[in-house]
């Protein structure tokens, strides 16, 4: 790991850190009320890593195909669309996985909760609010 990839990572726990006092009241604690399980970082690396998964964004629908690599690389097309881009990923010691894509988004990170509910794994922002949710993993990268 490069010392740009560490300090980018280090930035992003941080502020997730900082807004960990947003989440009360939130879509995510009401999830958790309700008996979602939280998926900690094992978990997610263990379901997730060398697959690819259809991510539904929430509110509007949007679906897209996002690979999660065996070393820690991602790659991400809008469903029907042509263009991918690529970025890395990471499991925190906070039970989140964090994203960045390069190009526009570097050096930020996008970090999410993962809840587990009746079977299907939903994505929260560090706000708590919902992100969207999986609804289909498969093995290698179909980006």
């Amino acid at each position: 790991m490069t010392n740009k990839t560490i300090c980018v990572l280090a930035a992003g726990l941080i502020a997730a850190t900082y807004a960990s006092s947003a989440l009360a009241g939130s879509e995510f604690e009401k999830a958790l009320a309700d008996g979602a399980q939280k998926l900690t970082s094992d978990q997610l690396q263990e379901r997730l890593t060398g697959k690819t998964v259809t991510f539904v964004a929430a509110g509007s629908g949007d679906q897209f195909l996002v690979y999660y690599g065996e070393n820690n690389d991602s790659a991400s097309r809008k469903v029907g669309g042509d263009k991918s881009v690529t970025g890395f990923h990471a499991f925190t010691d906070r039970d989140q996985i964090c994203i960045g894509w390069e190009g526009r988004d570097l050096p930020r990170l996008r970090c999410v909760d993962v809840l587990l509910i009746d079977g299907t794994m939903y994505k929260f922002k560090v706000d708590g609010s919902l992100s969207g949710h999986i609804t289909e993993l498969v093995d290698g990268n179909t980006t």
